[in-house]
């Protein structure tokens, strides 16, 4: 099935079919948000996982690009090993770009870039993207194989709320030429704002919630999930419960949850926008849409991951 660059169809779609096709891009060792995104992608029963791909970043806790893209690899192979130890799932984790793009017509040739295309262009159906760090691999897919926007769909986390005028937010300033191959190659995208209390801004999650539902309550990924926000969020001298009101965004969770309920959040077809050299959003005026989506239901957001993740590790256990 093709979604023929229709908005509404993609939605549908979306709403009506049993389970989709998905990719989950990450910078996975990046925040730990993106832990939990890739959870909540290997445990939904309505996503059919094609693959996981490791995005590069470049902060503090990577000394460059290909350096953060290696950890996050390796990351995803760790929690690949917690949710499902017997590879009863087969979901095959590919290395990316070991840099950012040069130019908008130069792919950077990594494994993640070549098995998008090759697994869209297998796919005998629509196959959502979700990107959830530096744009880079899906970029270099789309310049390797152009012919793929017209089964994919990206859903993007990155940027800020339109409002806000610029666009750089982390995962959209590491690399705006990719950023513009995607906005500018036609391929539909639904855009999740990043910040300016945006729709995955606002998934706010505290240690609390987190020890409730998984503490010693859904397996291996459970407690690792547990250990990771608290060792971000948590002073030593605090205690394993003493901050049970810390909070933080999982913005992540946003893109495989759209994929899966788009209802759990508030959303537009809007004008396609993209970004100039500078990362500032401009409107294409060609006719092409995007579906916009400002704003979450925060607790319809966290109380479906909970009981998704809870349901599949307790069917597994």
């Amino acid at each position: 099935m093709y979604h023929d660059f229709d908005m509404e169809k993609i939605l549908n779609h979306i709403k009506t079919t049993p389970k989709k096709n998905f990719i989950l891009d990450t910078d996975t060792f990046n925040e730990i948000d993106d832990q939990f995104a890739v959870t909540l992608a290997m445990t939904a029963e309505d996503l059919n996982l094609l693959g996981l791909c490791a995005a590069p970043f470049h902060n503090q806790r990577s000394s460059g690009p290909a350096d953060g893209m290696e950890k996050s690899y390796q990351e995803l192979l760790k929690l690949r090993q917690l949710i499902d130890p017997e590879d009863k799932m087969h979901v095959p984790c590919y290395r990316g770009s070991d840099k950012y793009m040069d130019n908008i017509i130069t792919p950077v040739k990594s494994d993640a870039a070549e098995n998008l295309v090759r697994l869209v262009n297998e796919a005998d159906d629509i196959v959502y993207i979700g990107v959830v760090g530096c744009f880079t691999n899906v970029a270099s897919a789309l310049l390797l194989d152009p012919s793929i926007i017209n089964k994919a769909v990206i859903i993007l986390l990155g940027g800020n709320l339109f409002e806000n005028i610029d666009a750089n937010d982390f995962n959209l300033v590491q690399d705006r030429i990719a950023a513009r191959v995607i906005f500018d190659c036609g391929v539909p995208v639904v855009l999740l704002p990043a910040m300016g209390g945006s729709c995955t801004d606002i998934i706010h999650m505290t240690n609390a919630e987190v020890t409730y539902y998984f503490k010693d309550k859904a397996g291996a990924i459970g407690n690792y999930l547990c250990k990771i926000f608290y060792d971000d969020e948590c002073e030593p001298e605090e205690g394993e419960y003493g901050c049970n009101t810390r909070q933080r965004s999982i913005f992540d969770i946003a893109a495989p949850m759209f994929a899966r309920v788009p209802d759990n959040f508030v959303y537009t077809i809007v004008p396609a926008r993209t970004i100039d050299g500078e990362g500032m959003y401009r409107e294409v005026n060609d006719g092409r849409k995007m579906i916009y989506v400002p704003h979450a239901d925060r607790n319809a957001v966290l109380s479906d991951f909970f009981t998704t993740v809870k349901k599949f590790t307790t069917r597994n256990a």
